[in-house]
């Protein structure tokens, strides 16, 4: 039965779109360290949990896989900053020192929600997870605007992450994507690190591509 005082809807997140998010893994014994970080999208589950998938890849895949892992504590952090996206993809480094210690960053997340992660199954490249809410952390009260840029870049991540696991014809699809939203955020932004960013996010797109022999 459908739990109609979910509070995670308030946060964006529902059962028939993918909200994305920043996801921290903590250490299963130290708490206080990170094992890995990544983007990650999640669905609302019919008891107010979260719901979503971990492709063949990833760190975590790997290491849930490896030590045989069946729940791990977690953060997720909800945001709309292309910023947190951006390093959570190119360099990790400096968003996990943020969030070791258990902390939700005030400056790259709007809000955490502290649970436990559980391993619902594992299908073919992809593992099955839910995630058990325990606490929410409200960092941001004051609505924002929406801006195309930040959704632009933000959808670029999301799409160039893909590059790696897809055949060519994808792959050529993808880059007329990253082209597009290269293209948007310049027109919708003048702010230098915006227009840093996606242009990054371009130029590794097109390496990868080539790396990969497309």
């Amino acid at each position: 039965m459908r739990n109609t005082s979910c509070y995670l809807k308030d946060l964006g997140f529902s059962s028939d779109t993918y909200g994305e998010t920043i996801i921290a893994f903590l250490g299963s014994e130290d708490r206080d360290s990170i094992m890995s970080l990544m983007p990650m999208g999640f669905k609302l589950g019919d008891n107010c949990e979260l719901v979503g998938r971990i492709f063949r890849g990833s760190l975590i895949y790997n290491i849930i896989l490896g030590k045989k892992l069946d729940k791990i504590p977690c953060i997720v952090c909800v945001t709309r900053s292309p910023q947190a996206f951006y390093l959570a993809v190119f360099d990790k480094k400096i968003l996990i020192r943020r969030f070791e210690g258990g902390r939700c960053p005030r400056s790259y997340c709007d809000a955490c929600i502290n649970g436990e992660l559980t391993v619902e199954g594992v299908e073919d490249d992809i593992i099955n997870v839910s995630i058990r809410p325990l606490s929410v952390k409200i960092n941001r009260r004051m609505p924002l605007v929406f801006d195309r840029a930040s959704a632009a870049i933000i959808e670029a991540l999301v799409w160039y992450t893909k590059i790696p696991y897809v055949p060519c014809n994808e792959v050529y699809e993808i880059l007329s994507r990253l082209r597009f939203y290269r293209e948007t955020v310049s027109r919708a932004s003048k702010r230098g690190v915006f227009l840093k960013m996606i242009n990054r996010i371009f130029r590794e797109g097109v390496k990868n591509a080539k790396s990969s022999g497309c």
